[in-house]
C-alpha cells in the first residue's frame, strides 16, 4: 500500500499520491480541509495519512499538531 510491489502497482501506492498533496500548493492549510480538498485520490483516511507522514520525514511539510495547520517548506 505504501511503496509499489508485485501485487501494488505504483498508481496504487502512497508515493504516487504524495504529488496530490503538494500540488494543493498554499502556504499553509488546515488539514482536515487539505484532506477533503485530495480525500478523491486516497482510497482511505489513512492512506492520506502515510502520504502526510512521508511528506514530513522528506522535509517537505511541517505540522502544526495543536493548531492542526500543514505547512509547505520550499
Amino acid at each position: 500500500m505504501i511503496t509499489p510491489n508485485k501485487f501494488i502497482s505504483f498508481d496504487e501506492s502512497v508515493l504516487c499520491k504524495l504529488e496530490t498533496i503538494l500540488d494543493v500548493g498554499s502556504d499553509e492549510i488546515e488539514i482536515g480541509r487539505l484532506y477533503e480538498v485530495t480525500s478523491e485520490k486516497f482510497d482511505e483516511i489513512d492512506q492520506f495519512m502515510y502520504a502526510i507522514d512521508i511528506l514530513y520525514i522528506l522535509g517537505r511539510i511541517e505540522v502544526d499538531f495543536a493548531n492542526r495547520i500543514v505547512k509547505y517548506v520550499n
